[in-house]
């Protein structure tokens, strides 16, 4: 153990390596014609390294050798090939096939993450950065992504929420799979039902995405690749996780073929989840995370014909919660003093089915999704506050694409698709006298669209799309009668990506997005506090432009490729609903930010750059560099206002490094956070006020992993310097008064978190 520390440490200092031999080669395709044509800037890389190449126009490539004998070659359009090389072996030639799925990219997951090779600027978390921090669910897989903020939008029910590009994670799509995933009920707790360790690889896009997904992406996607039954290795995997805040979480999936031909192939998914232990480490009388159990299962069968290929998915989550001030026990008997209280309960069921048809050989498609999301939630705030909702969500997309001309360098794919939401809502606050009955309020849009891609030449690729949709709103509350709110969206986006240099790729993007606004949904955090609830108007849907530009320049050095990206993205809002927390401190003012109103002419909008330098001075050694500026404002009273709660300054630090074979992996993290202007809370007395600009802070996280062949043990810790939010609950010694907040958090409210894991690995 000490020869490897000392050997680590030698290496850092010093850079010693050992002089390798090199592996050229030349990947193809086969043409319909049969001709034999090259294929350039496909991504050449050794299996599990940091170690690869692009291919040239001409096809060919150099790589150092290493210990690693498998080779990963992969392009957009073409199935992805893996290829062991014998030690004695210094060429090869690879031929890859045209992908003939219908899935927009197929993903080969590398170490950490990389920028995709597509036209959209798409960085990819694989398994192996999803394992560089002991990530429990979605919400806690970016910490290694300086573009997603993970908030806490309270300090009572424990949920995570993200932001990108300075917005809320609302205006982002989420999907599982090219499925809209994440939406409505589960925006308040619906990151933390997908386990990290399901997860297979995460795409994150930046600004408008593909017509092809639906109109509701204005900042960006999110696309979640769980683990596949006919490409993951593993036959057995299970993870043991626990930690000093009391938690503990198993989860388990395994691979089974059906028949001896493995056409037909299926796994099951577990994972369960239990904060055991209350604790109050700020000593304001509140736990600091909620008591919570969650189970969540899923089966899943990919099936594959000559023809006809598919993949359909069943999950069942259920997760429930309590939290408040620690003498709080819900369905328990009524405590001496008064406690005040916070419980949630939520079930969902997701069906997923996507089928695809060939026709014509490989050159035209059909292509088929259908799936039904059922989510029902019933969570108490206080003493009188009450929310009960129930969704039923149906999405259908049915897509025809076609590759045409010579060399394919043209593809169009088109299609239609229906999305159908029926939302129930009941709120009620008996303390301010205040109910709403939002019975059957459906959201039905059936829309059509078509996008066509065109390879001008190996390096330059332009792809174009149009949607129309039909937005159809049927509202009847506890106000009103049934009302119309009919809009059609027109959804135009573009695409251009310029392989300038073998090494410098430059892309560009600008296109419009809509979302549908759902105050309760979306907004339950906001009942932890004593704020009336003031609806100035009512729902409209929001609309935006998003622009966007993007440089990405790769370098060698002796630890592999390393790269420098550059981005800027401006989101402009036609149409936006404001939360206001600033026109009253008791008071939640909510309304169309758009048109005139006193005379001024309302807007919204958002600057997001970011530059972020991967370096990798040594093998096996790795350090991200990174930096973003979000600058968001809106327009009220006439002056443009900063967002609040929301840090336009944020840095990020990454270092990784593993001994030979992956024996041994270090991470650390750290996260450097600017002052975020605070809602304003001046006219409270002396005690419950907040700044008004808060304080930078730093999050320092660390990981080490010690692999065996079967089995691989890993412990860290997070917040290792230990910083806390003093009183993140205004009026915490009295919840029932007129002060009581619980949403002015802006930094974190525990302290060192320690943990330590067990992954059992059979392939």
């Amino acid at each position: 153990m000490r020869r490897i520390g000392v050997l680590g440490v030698l290496l850092c200092l010093f850079g010693w390596g050992v002089a390798q031999s090199t592996l050229t080669g030349k990947v193809l395709q086969i043409s319909e014609q049969g001709d034999t044509m090259a294929v350039a800037n496909a991504a050449v890389q050794w299996l599990h390294t940091g170690i690869g190449a692009h291919t040239s126009v001409d096809g060919k490539f150099t790589l150092d050798r290493t210990k690693t004998d498998t080779l990963v070659i992969s392009f957009p359009t073409f199935v992805p090939d893996t290829v062991v090389i014998p030690r004695g072996q210094n060429y090869i030639t690879v031929f890859l096939t045209t992908a003939h799925n219908l899935n927009e990219v197929s993903i080969v997951a590398r170490d950490g993450s990389y920028i995709s090779v597509q036209p959209i600027l798409t960085q990819i978390i694989g398994t192996e950065g999803l394992r560089r921090a002991a990530c429990c669910n979605l919400a806690e897989s970016f910490e290694s992504s300086v573009a997603i903020d993970s908030e806490f939008p309270d300090a009572v029910s424990g949920a995570r929420q993200i932001s990108m590009l300075g917005l809320a994670g609302t205006y982002s799509q989420i999907l599982l799979e090219n499925v809209p995933y994440i939406r409505l009920l589960s925006h308040q707790f619906g990151l933390g039902f997908v386990p990290g360790s399901w997860m297979e690889s995460i795409s994150l896009s930046k600004g408008t995405s593909s017509v092809v997904n639906g109109f509701e992406a204005i900042t960006g996607q999110i696309n979640i690749d769980y683990k596949k039954p006919e490409s993951n290795l593993e036959r057995f995997f299970m993870n043991f996780y626990a930690n000093s805040m009391g938690k503990g979480e198993l989860a388990m999936n395994t691979r089974i073929p059906v028949g001896k031909d493995e056409k037909v192939s299926t796994n099951f998914l577990v994972f369960l989840a239990d904060q055991f232990l209350k604790m109050d480490m700020n000593h304001d009388g509140f736990m600091d995370v909620p008591r919570s159990r969650q189970v969540n299962v899923m089966n899943r069968w990919d099936y594959k014909a000559p023809i006809v290929e598919g993949r359909t998915m069943i999950d069942f989550v259920w997760d429930n919660r309590f939290g408040g001030q620690m003498g709080f026990t819900p369905n328990g008997a009524m405590p001496a003093v008064l406690t005040y209280g916070f419980t949630a309960d939520n079930k969902r069921v997701d069906f997923i089915t996507k089928n695809g048809f060939l026709l014509n050989g490989e050159h035209e498609s059909i292509g088929t999704i259908v799936s039904y999301t059922g989510h029902w939630l019933t969570s108490s705030y206080g003493l009188g506050g009450f929310y009960d909702g129930s969704q039923h969500s149906v999405y259908a997309n049915a897509m025809y694409s076609n590759k045409f001309g010579a060399s394919e360098r043209h593809k169009l794919t088109a299609g239609g698709s229906l999305q159908f939401d029926c939302l129930n809502e009941l709120y009620e606050d008996r303390a301010d006298l205040f109910y709403l009955d939002r019975p059957h309020h459906h959201d039905l849009i059936p829309g059509v669209f078509a996008e066509y891609a065109y390879i001008i030449d190996p390096k330059l690729v332009v792809m174009a799309g149009m949607r129309l949709d039909y937005n159809m709103v049927r509202d009847k509350s506890h106000y009103s009668i049934w009302t119309n709110d009919n809009q059609l969206f027109w959804t135009p986006r573009v695409h251009v990506k310029w392989q300038a240099t073998k090494d410098l790729s430059l892309r560009a993007s600008a296109g419009k997005g809509y979302r549908n606004a759902h105050f309760f949904a979306e907004n339950q955090s906001l009942m932890l506090s004593s704020r009336t609830l003031h609806f100035d108007g009512p729902d409209k849907p929001e609309e935006a432009w998003n622009a966007g530009a993007s440089a990405v320049w790769q370098f060698n050095m002796p630890g592999g490729k390393a790269s420098l990206a550059v981005d800027y993205f401006y989101t402009y809002f036609v149409q936006q609903m404001i939360v206001d927390l600033d026109e009253n401190v008791h008071a939640v003012h909510y309304y169309a930010l758009n048109g005139e109103y006193n005379g001024y002419h309302n807007r919204s909008r958002s600057h997001s750059a970011q530059i972020e330098l991967t370096l990798k001075p040594l093998q096996r050694f790795e350090i991200l560099l990174a930096y973003r500026y979000n600058d968001v404002r809106y327009m009220r009273n006439g002056v443009m206002r900063q967002k609040d709660m929301m840090s336009p300054h944020k840095a990020l630090i990454n270092l990784n490094y593993s001994t030979p074979y992956d024996k041994w992996k270090f991470n650390i993290n750290c996260q450097v956070f600017g002052p975020m202007p605070l809602p304003n809370t001046q006219s409270n007395p002396e005690p419950y006020r907040r700044p008004d600009v808060s304080k930078p802070y730093c999050l320092l996280n660390a990981q080490i992993t010690k692999k065996f062949r079967r089995w691989e043990i890993y412990a860290g810790g997070e917040n290792l310097l230990n910083v806390k939010q003093k009183d993140p609950i205004v009026q915490a010694e009295n919840p029932f008064g007129e002060y009581f907040d619980a949403t002015m958090v802006y930094m974190p409210i525990t302290g060192i978190m320690g943990y330590v894991g067990v992954r059992v690995i059979l392939k």
